[in-house]
């Protein structure tokens, strides 16, 4: 099948890369000539330059790729403009399409936002769809243009993924609010940007005509929702206010159903916000690391202390011993990631690789979100992973373990348990390799490092305890003044 994606941004790209792993042909189209040159560069699937809105530049384009285009995906953006850009992007762009590739499945995808119901019922294909902003009426003459030419309509709920969520970057920032409904806020109706690109290719494929809801299984108020995210992240619940009536697409209640897409065989991977949470790689780290670098006020630290540094730095012993001292609990995460896959870790590496390993890494930091009264020893490679370094800074105090390789060449040397220094090379020069290799990452990340090649195990687990006491009592001052 031959698939014309208009629009390849947050879901149209994704969508893009579905089908062509499938074994479709694609030719995404994008309005700059930079984003078709950086795609494609990127993408194994053909892009090219087009304004969707301008009819000529249409036509244009299909003179240059042919009439045998057996479906078109409209999913443009408008860019966060107004109802301007949404006539030309929304509704002249998909009639344009149409005209131009009369014979292709059309797909137009729209949002649940055109449902205005505000009492929290539940609303389906079948529900009154009539919104009283023009935003919203541009975005039902768009359907209507897909519908008469026997296509598909899919109403997105809120989109997120990595670099994008809203609920959570919002109550990171101190922007978020419960609005209204009783101190209950309104029902969040939220899809994975995944599962919105997999229905996507669900529709056209099965070539499924008429309107259908992209929404995930467990819609939540936003009380529900933040009570759960403060929990996991240690902030307080936010404040409630009245409604905005100036939200662009206005403001409803309504637990959008998915009834009828299930019922094609269609199903999300994340069937619930928090699934994505805790299994997507990228998610949490991705939505951290924005507001680590965006605000101005530190983010608050969990009650935690983190001991990193290279294998046989003594990071777990120091840390039983911190442990003990403070009544802290004690959590080494290459236990953790031995222990939920039921496989050593020479196995885990012998059977899935390093890169293997490093995502069950990933998923163990992920699962320790929420926890609080712990010293964590980690993996001596957890910092060579990029997505894992604002959860590491999230979760608490960071302590770098620095021994020369030498000393650790000596300690690990009856250990059979690390994979990466088998091999031909010879042990002290791999570590001193990967001590020169994590060296400015260690650096970066710790906010305390401690030499440990003249103490004592109890010299340095003494060292670590009085550093976080201090860290942490200043944090505290600072946020009791903000």
């Amino acid at each position: 099948m031959k698939v014309l994606i208009a629009g390849c941004g947050f879901v149209g790209e994704r969508a893009a890369d579905l089908l062509h792993a499938a074994g479709h042909e694609v030719i995404g189209l994008t309005h700059s000539p930079e984003s078709t040159a950086r795609l494609a560069v990127a993408k194994p699937w053909r892009v090219e330059s087009c304004d969707i809105s301008n009819q000529d530049s249409v036509s244009a384009l299909a003179t240059k790729i042919g009439g045998n285009i057996n479906a078109v995906i409209h999913c443009a953006s408008s860019s966060r403009g107004g109802a301007e850009m949404y006539q030309a992007v929304y509704v002249d762009g998909m009639r344009h399409l149409v005209t131009a590739f009369p014979r292709a499945f059309a797909l137009y995808t729209s949002s649940t936002s055109v449902y205005p119901q505000v009492d929290g019922e539940i609303v389906d294909e079948t529900s009154h769809a009539d919104p009283d902003r023009d935003t919203g009426r541009l975005l039902r003459e768009a359907e209507n243009i897909a519908l008469h030419a026997g296509g598909a309509v899919a109403r997105l709920a809120g989109i997120y993924g990595p670099g994008r969520s809203f609920v959570l970057k919002n109550l990171l920032e101190g922007k978020a609010a419960i609005e209204g409904n009783h101190g209950q806020g309104r029902l969040l109706n939220q899809i994975h940007a995944d599962d919105a690109a997999a229905a996507l290719v669900h529709l056209i494929t099965q070539r499924l005509s008429g309107i259908f809801n992209v929404v995930d299984d467990a819609q939540m108020t936003q009380r529900q929702c933040l009570e759960r995210l403060c929990a996991i992240f240690g902030l307080k619940l936010p404040g409630e206010r009245e409604p905005d009536p100036n939200r662009k697409r206005g403001w409803s209640h309504k637990r959008v159903s998915n009834t009828k897409l299930h019922a094609t065989g269609w199903q999300p991977y994340f069937s619930i916000y928090f699934d994505a949470l805790r299994d997507d790689p990228d998610l949490v780290s991705s939505i951290l690391n924005l507001v680590q670098s965006a605000v101005e006020t530190p983010l608050p630290r969990q009650p935690n202390i983190i001991l990193i540094g290279l294998m046989g730095s003594g990071k777990t012993t120091v840390g039983r011993i911190v442990a003990q001292m403070i009544g802290f609990q004690i959590v080494d995460t290459d236990h953790l990631i031995a222990d939920t896959a039921g496989m050593t870790i020479p196995e885990i590496f012998a059977a899935e690789g390093e890169a293997g390993f490093r995502l069950r890494e990933s998923a163990a930091l992920r699962s320790l979100l929420g926890k609080r009264g712990c010293v964590i020893a980690t993996g001596g490679g957890i910092i060579t992973q990029p997505r894992n370094l604002p959860i590491l800074r999230h979760l608490g105090y960071i302590v770098w373990l620095d021994a020369d390789p030498e000393r650790l060449a000596r300690r690990t040397a009856m250990n059979n348990n690390r994979p990466l220094l088998n091999g031909e090379e010879d042990p002290k020069a791999k570590l001193e390799r990967l001590l020169n290799e994590r060296k400015p990452l260690y650096k970066s990340l710790a906010d305390l490092r401690i030499k440990t090649a003249e103490l004592t195990p109890q010299e340095t687990a003494y060292g670590v305890m009085e550093s976080a006491r201090v860290f942490f009592a200043r944090r505290q001052k600072l946020e009791s003044v903000s």
